[in-house]
């Protein structure tokens, strides 16, 4: 699930002092989402909408014209970590479970609990639980899809090949 080391290395010590977002920025990110979609992308933490700002604005520096549309599934690609409800050192802890257990290990957690197991679940089932809030939302099918499939292994990915590449390295820079 979680392949790339070093980017999440780089994510924790920037999550603990994020910069904040120009009016500009805001503005940028709201022409790429619906309504509904801004009023999520607003709800995450400051470093997550830093870390999706940048991941978009890398996207669209190198998709240009052909994929404007999946500018919105690079910023909201790890919309479903809300459920959850970690901060940054829940994350570390959740993203150190991930490693250490298998996926159908914690969904038998979250069978018998609501606490920190079912909120671990959360975090590893997050590209789920995103699309299924934006699916709620009305977001567009290609959004939904790069949310659902960007830790999945390549092979399974419906997004067009160049486009998802692009927002996977976009995504572990």
């Amino acid at each position: 699930m979680f392949q790339n080391l070093s980017h999440l290395i780089k994510r924790f010590w920037f999550s603990l002092k994020p910069g904040k977002l120009s009016e500009e920025d805001l503005r940028w990110v709201e022409s790429h989402l619906s309504e509904g979609e801004f009023l999520y992308w607003e709800k995450l933490s400051m470093a997550d909408r830093h870390h999706s700002f940048q991941v978009a604005k890398q996207a669209e520096s190198e998709i240009g014209e052909k994929g404007k549309e999946f500018i919105a599934a690079a910023l909201l690609h790890d919309i479903g970590k809300l459920e959850s409800g970690f901060g940054t050192f829940g994350r570390v802890f959740a993203t150190l479970c991930c490693f250490l257990f298998p996926l159908r290990k914690m969904e038998k957690w979250s069978e018998r609990t609501k606490g920190l197991r079912r909120r671990l679940v959360d975090y590893a089932k997050h590209p789920a639980l995103g699309a299924e809030l934006l699916i709620g939302i009305g977001s567009r099918q290609q959004v939904v899809t790069w949310v659902l499939e960007h830790h999945s292994e390549r092979e399974k990915w419906e997004t067009p090949i160049e486009i998802a590449e692009i927002l996977s390295s976009s995504d572990n820079d």
